[in-house]
């Protein structure tokens, strides 16, 4: 079941950007809007760009790709554009990350800038120290994201979505049966 929230964002083919380091459910989040763009008749398309990624893509039903340069990716997320798709790209900023140059830095833009057009949700890889999470990339994503937010472990199995743009807003949710229970 989908959050309100949530849902409205999707059907509104809203950009929004969520990052968090690794295990904080960034890609169970991926697999729900995904999901759910998909009921609403969206077309959508999931875009794996990193090992982890790769698995789930491959067991979802319809459209996932694989983009394994940063070329790639914005071939894959410019023809998703084309076909009017909804776009789910895990991880978005793993081409960046490494040695963020003005060729990434600008190739990061593109993609967002047509996911933008498109709708879609951008999950981004991030550190957290000293309880502080950062993502490398999140100031080129937050010039194009309506929605910009970032995940962590509460306890027991949960799971925060905290919403930083346009609004501050905190969701918790499980992972339950293969999707998000909203709590």
């Amino acid at each position: 079941m989908s959050h309100p929230l949530i849902r409205g964002l999707v059907k509104g083919r809203e950009l929004v950007y969520i990052y968090g380091p690794p295990g904080t459910g960034k890609t169970r989040i991926g697999i729900h809007f995904f999901n759910l763009a998909g009921s609403l008749g969206l077309n959508p398309i999931y875009v794996a760009t990193e090992a982890g990624s790769l698995i789930v893509a491959r067991s979802l039903e319809g459209g996932s790709r694989v983009a394994r340069t940063l070329d790639e990716l914005v071939k894959v997320v410019c023809d998703a554009l084309v076909r009017g798709s909804y776009v789910v790209v895990d991880t978005v900023n793993s081409y960046y990350r490494g040695d963020p140059d003005v060729y990434s830095r600008r190739m990061l833009a593109a993609v967002l800038a047509f996911m933008r057009v498109t709708g879609g949700l951008a999950l981004g890889q991030a550190s957290e120290f000293s309880g502080v999470i950062s993502s490398p990339g999140v100031r080129v994503a937050e010039r194009y994201a309506r929605v910009l937010g970032y995940t962590s472990r509460v306890d027991d199995g949960k799971f925060m979505l905290r919403i930083i743009k346009p609004w501050e807003k905190v969701l918790l949710f499980k992972v339950e049966g293969g999707d998000l229970r909203w709590l």
